[in-house]
């Protein structure tokens, strides 16, 4: 998905201040960008003004936004409808929308007892969102694809290996489609065994983009999701694995984090996770998306921005190798045991 870059807003203060007014009858105060986007003060609350360009399906998201708050969940911002009731505008071929703007702290690192909220908190954020799914042909819908969507990967990586031509100052790219190669494969094996039993894979609703600046503390100290434009129908091991992948590094991968996310997930499920979703959550963690987005990226449309950054992702999911090899596919059938106990908190 490409709407994190496409929210970003350029309109002067004096514009912004003329549109809201219009659309949505409220006074604006001051303006604060943050990372491009206008954090606004008015006379109704404060919120974000976005750019909804690569969101036409913003009326669904708002509704499952919704759903998910009627259903228990409140810890997520709501999008402020227009005045004449629809959820974005349009201005000079440009769509637009606003949204509650949280006040609360980033979650920059996360340490252990923190990490155990924060796995309750997704697992109530998915227990509130049963009953909202995308429709079957849309984009958002990854439910039940993991395997195709790795062949098709495969052969992709195959393809840019048999055309490849080297690039002088681009040395490392050799490396990098064996490293996606042999990721892909990973990411593979960890499913292979386990489809035999696919029905106890549980797909949801899920946030979709678990990294530190979407995951906030409020003042009451509750555990907020915001940005959840980015939210799809995946297996719900998608969001952890999205989880782990962005805050255990500060932890140097240890598993701990692992435990004590899903230990805090399992208390607010309404069932523990399968062996069947234990490797998807690694399939995921082998392959995550952040990577296959720069591979297809880089490797179709070729820049020097386009490697460097592909190179850092990959050179920085190194650190995960260790982890792999503790619970390698062959032997993830004992270590969930271990684990499934290690998470629910007992002592080994």
């Amino acid at each position: 998905m490409k709407q994190v870059r496409g929210q970003k807003v350029f309109l002067s203060n004096a514009v912004l201040s003329s549109l809201i007014n219009t659309n949505y009858g409220l006074n604006v105060h001051s303006v604060e960008r943050i990372l491009s986007i206008p954090k606004v003060y008015t006379n109704g609350g404060i919120f974000g003004f976005k750019n909804a360009n690569e969101l036409n399906d913003l009326p669904f998201v708002s509704q499952c936004i919704e759903w998910i708050k009627q259903n228990g969940f409140p810890f997520i911002p709501s999008v402020l409808p227009c005045k004449n009731g629809q959820v974005y505008f349009e201005h000079h071929n440009e769509l637009y929308y606003m949204e509650e703007w949280v006040k609360g702290k980033e979650i920059l690192f996360a340490d252990l007892p923190l990490i155990e909220r924060i796995g309750s908190a997704l697992a109530r954020f998915h227990q509130a969102a049963e009953g909202a799914a995308p429709p079957a042909d849309s984009f958002r819908m990854e439910f039940g694809k993991r395997a195709e969507k790795l062949n098709r990967i495969h052969q992709d990586i195959q393809r840019w290996k048999s055309g490849y031509e080297a690039v002088p100052e681009w040395t490392m790219e050799p490396w990098m489609l064996d490293v996606l190669e042999m990721r892909c494969r990973l990411s593979f094996s960890y499913l292979d065994q386990g489809q035999t039993d696919h029905g106890r894979v549980k797909g949801v609703l899920s946030h979709g983009s678990l990294h530190q600046r979407n995951i906030l503390l409020n003042t009451e100290g509750e555990v907020y999701l915001i940005d959840v434009e980015s939210l799809l129908f995946a297996e719900r091991t998608y969001d952890l694995a999205s989880f782990i992948h962005y805050f255990a590094p500060s932890h140097q991968w240890n598993p701990s984090v692992m435990h004590r996310l899903i230990k805090g997930y399992h208390r607010g499920a309404s069932e523990p996770l399968s062996y069947p979703e234990w490797r998807h959550l690694f399939s995921f963690l082998a392959f995550p998306r952040r990577m296959e987005s720069w591979c297809y990226r880089h490797f179709d449309h070729p820049t020097e921005f386009s490697y460097f950054k592909l190179l850092g992702i990959l050179v920085h999911d190194q650190a995960k190798e260790n982890l792999f090899k503790q619970y390698h596919p062959d032997i993830l059938g004992h270590s969930f045991r271990l684990f499934a106990e290690m998470a629910k908190g007992r002592k080994q």
